[in-house]
């Protein structure tokens, strides 16, 4: 048990992780801001801009999903043998840099923040400033702003904004000579030279806790931190195992092409992820695509494989649940939600209304087949 709450945690701080690039709302957006925007647009990580605050809401109606249909596995792959796979123990057994790393992410998790009164602004650091821009002395429109919240190193404003920050401490106000990208947009801006008047106001810092035994005690069911560590080093070597047998099982698998929903049904996962991408910087689909450089024909283009795997894969385990005849029962799926839910600090049913119960029971079942597998798995030397 120990083993797999630590697992959910691991997960869930993988998670939060990915998703943290979100616009913060009903903060203005000034020009320093969206000169870095539009360079962050053609890599897809858009911040809250203008065009982002009229397209707000624009994703009201909602799109019809494909659902899912009932298709039977054996159809369409050839397991081959599955009982007995082999995986090399040099190739699950964890490294330093992938346990510290695995580790680091987990204690970010718990991290907090702290008002830094003794020491100036340090990168990482997040300051509250007041900010006027001018152009040959004059104040342009978008430069000024009052108690904004910035990141130093987030890149959200243009070059040499936030560099010029580091070292400036509480309450003092410095001038910042900078230029606007030649490409920007706004060509009364585009190539100019501008000075900032920036005034600092506060600082916060974010603090990650350290690997003790007080915070092993507190955060697990380990006594000590080592005990902390090595728990940490078994999950991660399960995962790896797993990791290795579902290759392996893939790889030797011969499938026919996959059933014409099943394709749809990936597809349109994806889609429903670009969506709420979209939405996190308070855009519509087609706008964020576009953002990103793309449509959704190219978008799909570049998805396609990863669609096919995910199809692959689900076929797979159905068809190994069907070939042993595998079952999650009421009690089994009742003790695992609350397991997930526990690890996510939500109810049990907070996690199905979310999740919805066909796709909670599918995911559990198909993680008893994944763990049928290897357990049958044999661990090799070489």
């Amino acid at each position: 048990m120990k083993k797999r709450m630590l697992l959910l945690t691991v997960l869930l701080c993988l998670a939060v992780s990915l998703a943290g690039c979100s616009s913060e709302e009903g903060q203005e957006t000034t020009a320093a801001q969206t000169a870095a925007a539009e360079e962050d647009a053609a890599s897809g990580q858009t911040e809250g801009t203008e065009e982002a605050e009229e397209t707000e809401g624009a994703q009201e109606e909602t799109r019809p999903q494909v659902v899912k249909e009932a298709y039977d596995p054996l159809q369409y792959v050839e397991l081959g043998e599955y009982k007995g796979i082999q995986v090399s123990s040099g190739d699950i057994d964890v490294d330093e840099a992938e346990l510290e790393d695995t580790l680091n992410a987990q204690l970010a998790q718990y991290s907090y923040t702290q008002e830094v009164t003794d020491r100036p602004v340090q990168e990482g650091d997040t300051v509250n400033i007041d900010y006027v821009g001018t152009l040959n002395g004059e104040a342009f429109d978008g430069g000024t702003a009052e108690g904004d919240s910035l990141t130093i190193g987030s890149g959200r404003f243009i070059d040499g904004f936030e560099d010029g920050l580091v070292g400036v401490s509480a309450g003092e106000t410095v001038d910042l000579d900078l230029t606007f990208p030649e490409e920007y947009t706004n060509s009364d801006l585009a190539g100019q030279a501008v000075v900032f008047e920036v005034t600092v106001n506060s600082i916060t810092e974010t603090v990650v806790p350290e690997l003790t035994d007080e915070f092993a005690q507190e955060h697990s069911a380990y006594a000590t931190a080592e005990e902390f560590r090595e728990g940490l080093r078994s999950v991660l070597r399960d995962q790896n195992k797993r990791a290795a047998v579902m290759d392996t099982l893939m790889a030797q698998a011969q499938f026919q092409p996959m059933p014409e929903n099943l394709i749809d049904y990936y597809e349109d996962q994806m889609i429903q992820q670009m969506e709420y991408q979209a939405a996190m910087y308070g855009l519509d689909y087609e706008t964020y695509l576009t953002a990103c450089g793309l449509t959704e024909e190219t978008f799909l283009e570049m998805a396609a494989e990863t669609v096919e795997n995910s199809a692959r894969q689900d076929v797979l385990l159905n068809a190994v649940i069907a070939s042993e005849q595998l079952e999650l029962t009421d009690e089994e799926f009742q003790d695992s939600v609350q397991e997930l839910a526990d690890g996510y600090g939500l109810s049990a049913e907070d996690l199905i209304s979310v999740l919805g119960e066909d796709t909670l029971r599918e995911d559990l079942l198909w993680n008893k087949a994944v763990d049928f597998v290897t357990e049958q798995a044999v661990e090799t030397e070489n």
